[in-house]
């Protein structure tokens, strides 16, 4: 692979979308769990809000979640910068060069869409007087 490397992408996305996943597998295993067993519903709300607060207590702090993140895009940023550093960059007389040619082109192609134009709008004059 010549030794090319491509930053990891800032992942917050797919975070979302995995938590998202996670919300919908835990609905359906509660009211599959629930159904199977036939526990009163008290119960059933009960055991929800303790799995609630045991997932609150799961969950990284936001500083502990914005480290992170930070960490991520310095990190991304300094492959970057690596990565910049290996590009070949054009000479200023290359530069020169090749805007030169752009600029060039781009009045030929001015000049002859001028003439065509004039041209047509004289059909047109003709055909329709």
């Amino acid at each position: 692979m010549l030794g090319v490397r491509i930053p990891p992408g800032l992942p917050f996305i797919f975070e979302i979308m995995a938590k998202s996943k996670k919300k919908k597998k835990k609905k359906k295993s509660a009211a599959a769990t629930q159904a199977a067993t036939n526990q009163p519903q008290a119960v059933a709300v009960a055991e929800t809000k303790v799995a609630k607060k045991r997932k609150a207590v799961d969950k990284p702090s936001v500083k502990e979640r914005t480290t992170g993140t930070i960490d991520k895009i310095s990190q991304f940023l300094r492959e970057v910068r690596i990565e910049l550093s290996k590009v070949t960059w054009p000479t200023r007389k290359d530069t020169i060069a090749s805007t030169s040619v752009v600029l060039v082109i781009v009045f030929l192609i001015a000049v002859f869409l001028g003439i065509v134009d004039l041209g047509l709008s004289r059909l047109m004059r003709i055909l329709l007087n």
